[in-house]
C-alpha cells in the first residue's frame, strides 16, 4: 500500500527574482501533486544554519547564507505517493549546468560569473529530511507521520 509522503521545496532568490515561481507550480501541480503549505519567507540566518547543519563548517557556507537572503523564498510543501524522489527528478542535478533539459534547475539556472552556484529550488533528499526541514520552515504545521 502507498502511503502519502511530504516534501519540502524551496524556491531560492534566483528563482523568485527571475519570475519563476508560478511556473515551478504549474509544474508541480501538472503531475497531480497537493501544496500543502505555500509562504513566502525572508530566511533568517537561524533558519538556515539548521536547515544546511551539514554545510555550516564548508568554506562556501557564508556564501549560501548571502544567496540564501538575497530575497525573500517561497516555502512550499508538496504532498503525494513517492513525492520526494519524483519531485528531485523534477528539479534535476544540483549544478544547473549538469541538469537534464526540462527539469526546473536546467531550464532555469545557470551559472555565473562570481562562481555562487545559484541552482533556482532546494528539495528534500530523503523522507527524514523532508521531515526536518518541513519543521524548520513550518514549524506550525502538523503533518501525519
Amino acid at each position: 500500500m502507498f502511503k502519502t509522503e511530504y516534501t519540502l521545496v524551496l524556491i531560492k532568490p534566483d528563482g523568485i527574482q527571475s519570475h519563476h515561481l508560478g511556473e515551478i507550480i504549474t509544474r508541480i501541480e501538472r503531475k497531480n501533486y497537493q501544496i500543502a503549505a505555500l509562504e513566502m519567507i525572508k530566511a533568517s540566518e537561524d533558519q538556515l544554519r539548521r536547515h544546511y547543519s551539514d554545510k555550516v563548517d564548508q568554506s562556501f557556507f557564508p556564501e549560501l547564507i548571502h544567496y540564501m537572503q538575497e530575497g525573500p523564498i517561497a516555502g512550499i510543501v508538496v504532498a503525494g505517493t513517492n513525492v520526494v524522489k519524483e519531485i528531485r527528478k523534477m528539479a534535476g542535478a544540483t549544478n544547473p549546468g549538469d541538469a537534464t533539459v526540462g527539469t526546473i534547475r536546467a531550464d532555469f539556472g545557470r551559472e555565473w560569473p562570481d562562481g555562487v552556484m545559484r541552482n533556482v529550488v532546494h528539495t528534500s533528499d530523503s523522507v527524514a529530511n523532508a521531515q526536518r526541514e518541513i519543521q524548520i520552515w513550518f514549524p506550525e504545521l502538523n503533518l501525519p507521520k
